[in-house]
């Protein structure tokens, strides 16, 4: 069996958001046991390649030469000058040519492009067996996508009711599915299954005691964009400030062209507020800042499922978060203090309260602590079982 999976959103730059994380560490456990061929889609040229040694880095070494963090990690490639290279340098890949059978088309990621048309005429053409990883309909279910984008996000539902097994990453983002595909009428489903993404930082240790509990620093690891809510968060941290309440927020992330949060940002510092943005930082640097802080918080109104409230309770930090949804899914496990995130108001209590109620704090890490969570090796090994023909007679885990 060899795999040809679908790195695009993982090879062009050095972005490291959650997805593009999790899909490069899939593809190493993928690696290191069976064939695997990554593919690369060409949005200029509307076809799959191989490739080259500036993809293959960006794949396996995202950070390697990296310098400083950035903004916007995505101009290293992923604009118009990095498509225009890779449409003249590398070769298309015909894969009705290649597909042979027992053969498998993996496809980790978000596709928003043309693939959302040619991959279902791919799969019909090819017979491949094919298996697709959703992630979340937040943005559309929270009525955040303009009219254009709104469009293109269904023809990409639709489009994954080609494949032949999707495996969705909670229980939510499977209800959404399956709710967006009755209301488009399709009668014939795939297989759909719940696969929550593991949890692993390479060889480093997990905090065995209440580490940073004198620390003052607040941690936020997110994007910014607009349904992750950082203006709340932001307003809410003033309104501590304000108080007197001493502390440092830190946040991590790229900046995504959200102008509305880097001017709050602006703002807050030239009234001297203790704030400080680290940008898109590297995976040593977000491992470092996750066990300085003495807990993080997490505005996002919406997920499909909730990496960096994992992220900081594998590092035994309690985690101030929404409980809704595929965020409800992950934060009930203990270990976070669930607050209602859509308002500022309920942020600063929750923000306060870990602050200052050192009880509830020591509970909250001590739950933290305790949380257990899923392997690579289990993940992978669950993953190719339904790779393999029948597959999606397996129970989801």
């Amino acid at each position: 069996m060899n795999i040809f999976i679908d790195v695009t959103n993982s090879c062009r730059s050095p972005r490291n958001t959650g997805m593009q994380r999790t899909t490069r560490r899939l593809f190493a456990e993928l690696e290191q046991r069976v064939s695997v061929t990554p593919l690369c889609w060409s949005r200029l040229g509307h076809f799959y390649h191989r490739l080259g040694n500036t993809e293959s880095v960006y794949l396996r070494t995202p950070f390697k030469g990296y310098g400083r963090p950035v903004a916007l990690p995505e101009f290293r490639g992923e604009k118009l000058p990095g498509e225009l290279r890779r449409l003249i340098r590398r070769k298309r890949v015909d894969l009705s040519s290649e597909v042979t059978p027992g053969d498998v088309f993996l496809v980790p990621d978000h596709f928003g492009d043309s693939r959302r048309r040619r991959l279902p005429e791919l799969i019909r053409k090819t017979g491949v067996r094919s298996v697709v990883i959703f992630h979340d309909a937040a943005m559309e279910r929270l009525g955040m996508h303009g009219k254009q984008t709104t469009k293109k996000f269904r023809e990409y539902l639709k489009a994954l009711a080609a494949f032949d097994c999707v495996i969705c990453i909670s229980e939510q983002s499977r209800d959404d599915l399956i709710a967006f595909w009755k209301e488009f009428g399709i009668r014939k489903m795939p297989e759909t299954f719940v696969e929550g993404w593991p949890l692993e930082f390479d060889d480093r240790e997990r905090v065995s005691s209440d580490a940073g509990a004198k620390s003052k620093v607040v941690l936020c690891v997110s994007t910014f964009v607009p349904r992750k809510n950082h203006l709340a968060l932001l307003d809410a941290a003033e309104r501590l400030w304000a108080s007197g309440l001493e502390f440092e927020l830190k946040l991590v992330g790229a900046w995504a062209g959200n102008f509305s949060v880097s001017r709050k940002i602006r703002a807050l510092r030239s009234k001297g507020r203790s704030l400080l943005w680290l940008k898109h930082v590297d995976d040593k640097t977000l491992h470092a800042v996750y066990r300085e802080c003495i807990f993080t918080v997490y505005p996002s109104l919406m997920e499909g499922f909730g990496l960096p409230i994992a992220e900081s309770l594998w590092h035994g930090k309690p985690c101030v978060c929404g409980g809704n949804g595929a965020l409800g899914e992950i934060a009930r496990g203990g270990g976070c203090l669930i607050v209602d995130q859509t308002q500022s108001a309920a942020l600063a209590n929750g923000v306060k309260s870990l602050l200052e109620d050192r009880q509830s704090y020591s509970r909250l890490s001590a739950e933290a602590r305790a949380r257990k969570f899923r392997s690579w090796s289990d993940y992978i090994e669950k993953l190719l079982a339904y790779l393999q023909p029948g597959g999606a007679s397996l129970p989801s885990h």
